[in-house]
Formats: C-alpha cells, sequence, structure tokens
C-alpha cells in the first residue's frame, strides 16, 4: 500500500511540474428568457459551483442578483481589460407538445481582445445538461488557462505527499455514482463538490473529504423535507426542522465501489418518529 502511495505522490507532482497563475474570471450567471425559472436557477448556482472545482480560476461573482436569472447580459463596461467575462445562454427548444431540448451555450469573453470563446450542446433533458456542463466548461477553459501558464517547479515541490494523495484520491472520485436509494443520479465533481439528484427532484448538495483511508461525504445546507422521501410527507416535514446534515463513512473497495455507512435519520420498527442512526450504503462508479 506504502508504495502505491508513493507511486501516486510521484505521479502527481510528475503531471503537475508546471503551474499557472489563477484565470481572472468574473461570472455573470445565466442568461435566458425560458420561464422555467426554478430550473434555470439551479443551473446557474451549479454552474458557479462547477466553476469553483476547476483548477488554477480565480472567480469573482458577479451576478446582479442572485435569486433570479436574467434575460440579456448585465452591463460589463466596468469589468478590469484583464478579466474574463463568463456567463451561459440557456435556450428552451421545443419539438413536440411535450418534447423539450435544451440548447445551452458557455460563453467566455477575454476583454483584453474582445474575443469571445464559445460552446454550444443541446441536451435531451435538464438533468444531463447539469450533469454534463463540467466537462463542457472546462474544455472551453482550457485555452484561456493555457494562456497563463508560467513553469515553476519549486511550487510543485511545496505540496506535501499527504496533500498529493489526497488530492490524487478525490479527483479519482469524480464522476457518475449510483447506489443511494431514492437518488436518480450522483454526481461528484473535480475538487471534492458534489451534488445529489433524488427521484422527488430535489438536489442535495454535497463535500467530499479523505482522512487516512477514510472518505467522507457530507451534505451541505439545510435539511428539507424532499431529502426524506421513505418518510410519509408529514413525518418528513417534521424530521426536515432539526435534521442534521447527512453523513456517508466509506473505504475504497476496488476501483470504482464505495462501502461504508450512510449517518442519517431512520424509522426503527419500535419507534413512530425518526431517531439519529446508521445504515448500510453502497455506492458504484458508472
Amino acid at each position: 500500500m506504502k508504495r502505491f502511495i508513493c507511486f501516486l505522490t510521484v505521479s502527481f507532482l510528475s503531471l503537475f511540474c508546471s503551474s499557472a497563475s489563477p484565470l481572472q474570471l468574473d461570472y455573470y450567471g445565466v442568461i435566458s428568457s425560458s420561464s422555467d425559472t426554478g430550473m434555470l436557477k439551479m443551473a446557474q448556482d451549479l454552474f458557479y459551483t462547477q466553476l469553483n472545482s476547476i483548477d488554477n480560476l480565480a472567480i469573482m461573482d458577479k451576478r446582479p442578483d442572485l435569486s433570479s436569472v436574467s434575460s440579456k447580459l448585465p452591463d460589463i463596461s466596468s469589468t478590469p481589460r484583464s478579466k474574463i467575462v463568463f456567463y451561459a445562454e440557456i435556450k428552451e427548444e421545443r419539438t413536440g407538445e411535450q418534447d423539450v431540448k435544451w440548447n445551452c451555450s458557455f460563453n467566455a469573453k477575454r476583454l483584453q481582445d474582445g474575443k469571445v470563446y464559445s460552446t454550444v450542446k443541446i441536451y435531451d433533458s435538464y438533468y444531463k445538461m447539469l450533469t454534463g456542463a463540467r466537462d463542457s466548461i472546462d474544455e472551453l477553459l482550457q485555452p484561456l488557462k493555457q494562456n497563463t501558464e508560467s513553469t515553476s517547479l519549486k511550487n510543485s515541490e511545496n505540496f506535501s505527499d499527504s496533500e498529493a494523495v489526497s488530492k490524487i484520491n478525490i479527483e479519482n472520485l469524480s464522476g457518475n455514482w449510483t447506489g443511494e436509494p431514492y437518488a436518480d443520479k450522483i454526481v461528484i465533481l473535480r475538487g471534492g463538490r458534489g451534488f445529489i439528484i433524488f427521484k422527488n427532484g430535489a438536489t442535495m448538495n454535497i463535500q467530499v473529504s479523505i482522512s487516512d483511508s477514510n472518505i467522507k461525504i457530507k451534505q451541505v445546507g439545510k435539511s428539507n423535507a424532499s431529502f426524506f422521501p421513505e418518510f410519509s410527507r408529514e413525518t418528513a416535514l417534521k424530521a426536515a426542522v432539526s435534521a442534521p446534515p447527512a453523513e456517508w463513512i466509506f473505504k475504497m473497495d476496488g476501483e470504482s465501489t464505495l462501502k461504508g455507512t450512510k449517518n442519517t435519520l431512520i424509522m426503527p420498527d419500535s419507534s413512530s418518529s425518526p431517531v439519529q442512526g446508521k445504515i448500510k450504503s453502497v455506492w458504484t462508479k458508472n
């Protein structure tokens, strides 16, 4: 095991022996005229989270109103010329009475020369757009990030062995997972952030951390009743008020399986109300 860890550490340092000055980026959110404001707000928040999970970005959140989505690009005239302006455009395309496709365009405008980098993809569903956007954003920003690169072996040597191994392990966890009851999709992003989309449409943000050989995944934010679909609606509403964040403690079992326990509210056979408890949990990477 120690030899394997050393190999990962050396591999990490060789891959990241060059460091880049952070790309200075102003995030202006989503632009759309779609009436599905709830989904647009979810996308706008998620894109910001995904940007923050990408290495070598220095992001300023410049959305005029965090609670709404604009139908046009806000005034960027005061933005410094050294910055990159980033925003997404989402268009709802109806191909039938009930068939909807989502046209999503990510745009990065370099104010220094006015050049706009764009990538456009059409998704069959909103969830596919949310889960597939991370790769599109990363791909779009690669040529801009390359312009800021400078080689510095000293910076890479500043990583401790434990930091390097932790980074590698978290990066290896990124992707789509299954196994959580009542969940439609589990997504872990690079950098350790992620989210769980429940079959009832609710979204739970999660954060991944690693300590020794344990992988901890913890709910970020307050609970709501939709996180407990196994309870009656009345019970879930009452429980969510004081429910602590859900937490999973896993160990790797092979290259694509996490096995461990979930600390959450459960309903014992002998109880009429939920209590805090642990249940077995297994996640498998797709």
